[in-house]
């Protein structure tokens, strides 16, 4: 069934023109049959174990930030342990943890419905991207069959990827951040398309909600604040539809500018938080990039096999669209390449901070843009064979990842060194930013022990410490193991030590 729908969602040649609405409604059923199988792997994907993989350190800043007391707690404690964000998602684990529970799986189910969200929206995102603007025929003129087709193709290929699967069962803050650049770039393109002030409204909002969820959504918000201006200096001039889109590209832009000035009172703390984390050496880990680390980001999004094929078929897409949909293009090209650009100069400018994740919301238009190469494809088995080609590389890479392990026994070396320590204890934790994953693993217990960060341990005279084997600096492990020279248990990633 999933191949006759493939084949029936870009069964009309690429660029023909025109077609009866019988016609039209035969061509999009397919596409949005193949949406409900994106949806339906992309979920089973996301959910599927939510537990198999132990809290990492990270997600044990944000489990500590949201079992803070109350929302004005959380938005507090959240400063200190994820320095550099606004607070949105700990904020949303904090009411989501109020009705579900602080379980492993009960956390990053919030992440996982956000990633089964970002997948519908990729989807609205790139059949509206192609499609004619409301008065002007000649803005998007991608055929009906071609833009329904290359946008279930995206929310297909979006849905395998392992990168989106990856941080989709995270209990951290980049599932909610992706949603949110999404919505804005969805809004904007609807307001371009159709006008009105609500899709300015939604603009607005999506990009406070972006930028709440992280800093360096600001770097994609920007992007497309970038094809903006291009097209209001680039319309201005023109015909009277024109004219309206200059309009309705001014109302964008100053609905993303509302969005950012939305978040200006939480900015001191903020970047205040971000700058001391800096200081401390919280990112002394970020190496400087080489000057191809942004070709690299997208061979990390794809896989090393699968690159090559996403970005010919992406390259495809650009070229066909370009003839005919040449802004369309240029915004997913300038969404792509502008924030990769951007902190690759900050890298060098200021401080290192090439970091994937950090731009993990600009392989959305890459796997659009694949999406439309296949589409493009004229030949029946061409575009199958291309299709499969894809879903296979995905689905391998993502099977080749799972074969590893990913995560460090966290539990087990907290119940190891609770099994040593007396009522009342402490138990020291290097590198320190994992001490809240060892006081999650310990939570409910009524024997007193505490949890000490290593850089706050002078003068405790702790019994047991816990040090994982990556994140604490070398001179720092040196002196715990002659402080703590009993190895008592050896776990993935992580030691026990004891006096």
């Amino acid at each position: 069934m999933l191949n006759n729908a493939i084949d029936a969602a870009g069964a009309a040649a690429p660029w023909r023109m025109g077609c009866d609405s019988r016609e039209m409604t035969r061509s999009r059923l397919p596409a949005f049959a193949l949406l409900a199988v994106a949806l339906a792997a992309g979920g089973f994907l996301r959910f599927y174990r939510l537990d198999a993989l132990e809290m990492s350190a990270d997600e044990g800043a944000s489990w500590a930030a949201a079992a803070a007391p109350s929302l004005s707690a959380v938005l507090h404690a959240q400063i200190a342990l994820n320095p550099g964000k606004a607070g949105l998602h700990d904020a949303a684990l904090h009411l989501w943890m109020r009705e579900f529970g602080d379980g492993l799986i009960a956390m990053r189910a919030l992440s996982a419905a956000a990633g089964v969200l970002a997948i519908a929206l990729v989807f609205c995102l790139t059949r509206e991207l192609f499609a004619p603007a409301r008065g002007d025929q000649t803005a998007a003129p991608l055929p009906p069959d071609v833009r329904d087709a290359a946008a279930a193709l995206a929310a297909l290929l979006f849905a395998v990827n392992l990168v989106m699967v990856k941080y989709a069962r995270e209990a951290r803050m980049y599932p909610l951040e992706i949603d949110a650049v999404i919505g804005a770039a969805c809004c904007v393109i609807y307001g371009i398309n159709r006008g009105g002030w609500f899709w300015f409204a939604g603009a607005a909002i999506c990009t406070a909600f972006a930028i709440a969820a992280h800093l360096t959504a600001l770097a994609a918000v920007g992007a497309i604040g970038l094809w903006l201006i291009y097209i209001f200096l680039q319309a201005r001039r023109g015909t009277k539809p024109a004219a309206v889109r200059a309009r309705r590209a001014l109302g964008s832009l100053a609905a993303l500018a509302t969005g950012a000035a939305l978040l200006a009172p939480l900015a001191p703390a903020v970047m205040g938080s971000a700058a001391h984390a800096a200081e401390i050496g919280a990112i002394d880990w970020i190496k400087r990039p080489a000057w191809w680390a942004p070709f690299a980001l997208f061979n990390k999004a794809a896989g090393t096999f699968a690159f090559p094929v996403y970005a010919a078929l992406a390259g495809w897409g650009a070229v066909h669209g370009w003839r005919r949909a040449r802004d369309r293009v240029l915004f997913a090209l300038i969404w792509m390449w502008a924030p990769p650009a951007a902190v690759l100069a900050a890298s060098y400018i200021l401080e290192p901070l090439f970091v994937e994740r950090y731009m993990v919301t600009g392989f959305a238009p890459f796997f659009m843009l694949s999406a439309l190469g296949i589409a493009a494809i004229e030949s029946r088995p061409l575009r199958a064979a291309a299709l499969a080609l894809a879903l296979a590389l995905a689905i391998g890479h993502m099977w080749e990842w799972s074969r590893k392990y990913h995560d460090v026994q966290w539990r087990e070396a907290a119940a190891a060194a609770q099994h040593r320590c007396a009522a009342g204890e402490a138990i020291v934790v290097a590198p320190g930013y994992a001490d809240n994953v060892v006081r999650y693993y310990l939570r409910g217990r009524k024997d007193g022990l505490r949890v000490i960060p290593v850089n706050k341990a002078a003068g405790i005279g702790a019994r047991v410490a816990i040090v994982g084997e990556a994140g604490a600096a070398p001179n720092v492990v040196a002196e715990l193991r002659a402080e703590y020279p009993r190895v008592v248990a050896r776990d993935r990633g992580v030691v026990v030590r004891e006096r």
